[in-house]
């Protein structure tokens, strides 16, 4: 027993050496590969690569921050598009801010007929809804806009941030994507306790898009340039910056620089 100790001490310290040498990857124990993490697609191929998985998890939340114009909305939209498999799995829109345009959905792609649009009177209820909607398997993805309108007072925010446990729960169970709006914040604010603190914390995912210049024909707007920068990621590489353009013309399409 003692010498097989000391056999795979001396092996240690050689794989500690290599590695010291050439880095993690040059020689590694036998592993099991894990497991391939559901995504869903963004429609920007330089996105999803460097997302590390390519796209955005299933099963989790991902939370989209910026300003208004910034592409946040687009972005959603289009990746609602892709979670609905040209149209065989509903998705869900939970419209806490009135502002969902059916049009502008369907010109990114969403197929209507297969899109549940939920339009609550107040935070309590919207956050009820969210939580019944995301036990059900059926549903490919649930977009929330926006969660900073949940903000209207000390109690809202507390049954907010309690909401999110329960929440993440029922979706890794159903498998069901929860898309969070949210608005772009400095990061003082996103360290203060309450229910955006709380997102933070159980988003997989955090994506901060930001508008660069609008894409002009003539006096016509045919489009704009943004910037999407990975603030977090659970499952990958966070910190990188990447460029997109999205594109109006009758539709609105999406693609990597």
């Amino acid at each position: 027993m003692a010498r097989r100790k000391k056999r795979q001490q001396r092996l240690d310290r050689t794989v500690a050496h290599i590695q010291h040498k050439w880095g993690q990857q040059a020689i590694q124990k036998g592993r099991r590969r894990p497991a391939r993490m559901p995504v869903i697609a963004t429609g920007f191929a330089e996105l999803d690569a460097a997302l590390g998985i390519g796209g955005i998890p299933k099963g989790r939340i991902t939370t989209l921050s910026g300003a208004p114009t910034s592409g946040k909305v687009t972005l959603a939209a289009l990746i609602l598009s892709k979670a609905q498999a040209r149209g065989r799995h509903p998705v869900a829109y939970i419209d806490l801010a009135h502002t969902c345009d059916a049009d502008y959905l369907e010109r990114c792609g969403v197929q209507l007929k297969n899109l549940l649009v939920v339009r609550p009177k107040e935070s309590y209820q919207a956050l009820d809804l969210t939580l019944t909607l995301a036990g059900r398997s059926e549903l490919a993805a649930i977009l929330f806009d926006h969660w900073g309108a949940l903000q209207d007072d000390r109690e809202t925010q507390r049954y907010a941030a309690g909401t999110l446990d329960h929440l993440a729960g029922r979706l890794a169970r159903s498998k069901t994507t929860l898309i969070a709006l949210d608005d772009a914040l400095p990061l003082w604010r996103r360290l203060l306790p309450g229910s955006e603190r709380a997102l933070a914390h159980y988003a997989s995912l955090h994506l901060n898009l930001n508008r660069e210049r609008w894409l002009l024909s003539g006096p016509d707007v045919r489009g704009y340039k943004a910037r999407v920068t990975i603030e977090k990621n659970k499952l990958g590489p966070s910190g990188h910056t990447i460029p997109i353009e999205i594109h109006f013309n009758g539709t609105v399409k999406g693609r990597g620089i």
